[in-house]
Parts: C-alpha cells; structure tokens; sequence
C-alpha cells in the first residue's frame, strides 16, 4: 500500500472500531443485564469464603448443568483482583476487546492466500455489523458466545498453516471450558490433525479423550430435550444457520432466516463434498462447528419451549455474522476469486449499513428493558425479568458490586392514585407467572428521548409491593406494551397500575393508569 492508501485503510478500521465501543459505551449498564450474570456475583461471594482447591473445583463447576464456563469465571476473577470490584460495564467492553483478537486471523488468512489487506475491512464489516452483536452487550453472552468464535478461529487457522504447533492444541483442549459446542469441535480437529499427518495428532487424541471423560465424569441430565430428529429440530438447525438474515419483517423472520439458512448449508456442503471427496478448508471448518453448534442448540434444546424463538435468540446471532464471514473468505479463497474486491466492499459495507439501522430499535429497547431491572433491584428489590431469589438479590448489596448513580434517579415518586380517567389495559395475559399487559390509547411522548416505564404496586399483600418493567414498543401510533414476571399464590390480586416517565434530566414524573385485579 501507498502511504494515501494505508491512512485511509487506518481511518475505515478505526471508524469500524470506534463505532461498535461507542455503542458499547451508550448502551450498556452496571448491573447484571441478565439471569445467568448474576453467577459472577456469586462466583465472587463464594470465592471470598472457600479455599483455593474448592475455588478451583468451583471454576470448573457445571453452570446450568451443561455449561462449564471456567474461562467466563477467570475472566471475572482476574478483573475483580485488578479492579477491585464488579463493574459490569468495565467487564462488558473489556471482554469485547476480544472482538479485535478475532480479526488477527483473518488478517493472517489474507496474506497466507495473497489478497488484498482492504478486504480485512469486508470482513471487519461483517464481524461489527451491530444486529449481529447484540449479545456482545450483557456479560455472559459476551464471556460465551464471542469468546467462543475467538476459539473458533484461532484454531480454525492454526490447524491449516501451522498444523504442528502446540498453541494449537491447546487452545483445542481449553475450548470445551469456554462454551460447551468446544466438546463438538474436538472430533474435527482430529480428524484435520489426522489427515494432514501431523505430529501432534497422537498426543491431541488421547487428551481429547481425557478432556471428554472429565467433562462428563460428573454430568447429570435434566431431560430438557425432546430426543427426536424431528422437523422441528432441522427447522430449528436452519433457523440457526440463517441468523445472519436482517429482521426486515418481525411477522416471518423465523422463515426469513430459514430460507437464509438454506443457502449457506448447500453452499458449504458443495464445497466440502462436491468433488466426491472431503475438503475442507479453513472457512468451511467454522461452517462445520457453526453447524454442530446448531446441531447441540436445536437438539438440546427442543424440549424448552418455542425452539423458533430459542433459534432466533440475540445470544446466536454472532453465530451469524461468523458464517457471512465464513463465506466471504470462502469466495476469495480460489485462485479465480469468485468475489472481487470491490464488490466485496460494496456488499459488506452496505451489510453493515443495514444492520447499523435494524440494530438502533432493539438497543434501544434492551436499554431501556435493564434500566427497568436496574431501578428495580435498587428501588424495590425486585426483579421483573427473570426469577432472582432474594438471597441472589442482596449480592447487589455487598461490597463486590457497586450502583452507578449516574443511571439511577434521586428519588421515585410516591406513585399516589390520581383523580383521573382510567386508561385500562386492552390486553391482560398471565402465563406461568409472567403477566403481559397491551395498550393503545395511553399518551404519547412529548419528546422522542424520554424513557418510560410501567410501575405495578400490589395490594393485597403485607406490604405493598412494586414492581417495575419497561414500556415497549412506545412509539407514535403503536400499540405500546409491558411484560414483566409476577409470581404470585393469591387466588385473586389487586394492582394499581402508574405510567413512570424517566426524561433526560432525570426529573421523573407519573400518571396512575388504572387499577388492575387477576384472577389466578
């Protein structure tokens, strides 16, 4: 490259860059945005009480018995030693820093294939399109799935140009302990270990075996999967495959990303096997444990619910972008470079502008949606989302974990009833303890920037009880919905239902909407 050239090459990158941690930044908060961030607290607490061999045997524990996350655990370990606390934000872009180790072998691929350096900025492009990163914004997803991809491809690269070193291997025998589908990667490296006569193959085959049988040695199933190859499963597998397909229409999405999915499993079958003999290549073999990874998801998984919605996740949707990546360097790999390099710009970065725009809605939704769990937690001491034992809870209150006052209003309002016109929800749904409220005639916004949420105070208890979710949908002309978890054992409850507005300036102001009484 000329000197012109490498500048401009520098500033597209960093733009890249740039952009998805100032996302970061913007969007994300201190607090444990989901469920399973919660076990970091408890990882911390525990740690604090026990010895070192129980910590160890802790780091190694099954998580949801089926994950063993011990390099997620370390992570926080190492950042709580140097830090000094829990900051999940901190954690959050920290762990995010992995993204730019994912690109380093792609940008070795490139030089090994002599291509062009600008098409490192195609594939750049498709890594941070930000619909595909969602679940780079709460920690456990970002500590699983993206560290998963990182694995992925460090030893996707190794095994085709530097087969004998012993870096490879080992990252091979950790993965498993970063995300479970790393148990699934272990055959097929192997398999390239073995059919390209490596040195290292004896050695990996038998610690491969030793990693499996340690997994497992203590594994206890839960019976969550149907256990059948039904067409659910493959419609579940393609749905998965497909996740790279923008959410251009929320009716059919799930047959969006089916009829996405589609493409990429022909495609990379055709070149896997369409000489009649087995050939992979260093795109193909991401292809191939994406692929099992879709496998484990959809199988596993089939018996938890709606396996379309499970399918479709924010968590997998890395999963997607890794496969467009996948196959870009799939395109280039041949000597007559089926995509050339300006077309490969063009398409990647109007990929990226696409998803630029299809990611602001749901971001700005998931803000809003932890800022509720956020002013729960530390106003009532609830959580709307998800279940959270109050044991779990008061770890918020230990000195491991500390509220940022700079999310958090001075003080609520009394939420006092209102002599008013009721505006009463047009749908009620309870199920499973989640109750779901619709409505189409509340107010709407007077500025665009205002957040605002729906407070529920129940009645017929002890002492009132709050709880507090965030308004979805809130657009002009929509109809605006809550959704929030509400276990309860009264045969009939009695709510009084307040509208909470959170402007900019942090002045929060309300409206008492209605009373609400559900009939269990």
């Amino acid at each position: 490259m000329r000197l012109h050239e490498k500048i401009a090459w520098f500033l597209a990158m960093g733009g890249i860059l740039f952009f998805h941690f100032y996302r970061l930044q913007q969007y994300t908060l201190n607090f444990p945005n989901w469920g399973d961030d919660y076990a970091f607290l408890e990882l911390l607490d525990y740690v604090q009480k026990h010895s070192w061999r129980e910590n160890i045997d802790y780091i190694f524990h099954f998580h949801n018995n089926i994950h063993r996350i011990a390099y997620s655990r370390t992570w926080i370990l190492v950042q709580y030693t140097l830090l000094g606390n829990l900051n999940f934000k901190t954690a959050i872009i920290l762990a995010n820093v992995q993204m730019l180790f994912i690109i380093i072998p792609f940008h070795w691929f490139l030089k090994k294939i002599k291509r062009s350096a600008w098409h490192l900025l195609g594939i750049s492009a498709l890594l941070f399109a930000p619909f595909g990163n969602l679940d780079n914004y709460n920690l456990v997803g970002v500590l699983q799935h993206t560290s998963s991809i990182l694995f992925l491809v460090w030893i996707a690269y190794g095994l085709f140009y530097s087969e004998n070193a012993v870096w490879v291997i080992i990252l091979a025998l950790l993965y498993p302990f970063v995300s479970t589908e790393g148990i699934a990667f272990l055959p097929m490296v192997g398999y390239v270990l073995w059919s390209k006569k490596s040195a290292l193959k004896i050695p990996f085959t038998v610690l491969s075996v030793a990693v499996i049988v340690f997994y497992f040695h203590d594994y206890v199933g839960d019976g969550s999967s149907s256990g059948k190859l039904s067409w659910n499963f493959v419609k579940g597998l393609f749905i998965f495959m497909g996740n790279w397909a923008l959410p251009v229409s929320d009716s059919f999405r799930t047959w969006l990303n089916l009829l996405a999915g589609v493409p990429i499993v022909l495609y990379f079958i055709w070149k896997i096997v369409g000489s009649f003999r087995i050939n992979i290549t260093f795109p193909s073999l991401i292809f191939l444990q994406i692929a099992a990874t879709g496998f484990l998801i959809s199988y596993g998984r089939a018996g938890m619910g709606n396996l379309e919605l499970i399918a479709i996740s924010d968590r997998f949707l890395l999963y997607g972008n890794t496969l467009l990546m996948a196959m870009y360097c799939s395109l280039i790999l041949p000597k007559q470079q089926l995509l050339r390099l300006p077309w490969a710009l063009l398409l990647s970065g109007t990929w990226l502008l696409a998803s630029f725009f299809m990611a602001r809605r749901p971001m700005q939704e998931m803000n809003q949606r932890w800022t509720a769990d956020l002013l729960g937690a530390y106003y009532f001491q609830t959580s709307s989302a998800y279940e959270c034992p109050p044991q779990t809870m008061q770890l918020l209150k230990a000195p491991i974990f500390k509220f940022d006052g700079e999310n958090i209003p001075k003080q609520l309002p009394l939420f006092e009833i209102q002599n008013i016109p009721e505006i009463k929800p047009s749908s009620i749904r309870i199920q499973d303890g989640r109750l779901s409220l619709s409505w189409n005639q509340l107010p709407e916004k007077i500025d665009i920037t205002e957040r605002r949420f729906v407070v529920i105070r129940q009645e017929d208890v002890p002492r009132k009880k709050y709880f507090i979710t965030s308004l979805s949908n809130d657009y002009l002309d929509r109809v605006k919905h809550s959704n929030l978890l509400i276990f309860n054992t009264l045969p009939i409850s009695h709510f009084q239902v307040f509208l909470l507005n959170l402007p900019n300036n942090q002045n929060t102001n309300y409206q008492y909407l209605s009373s609400l009484t559900i009939t269990n």
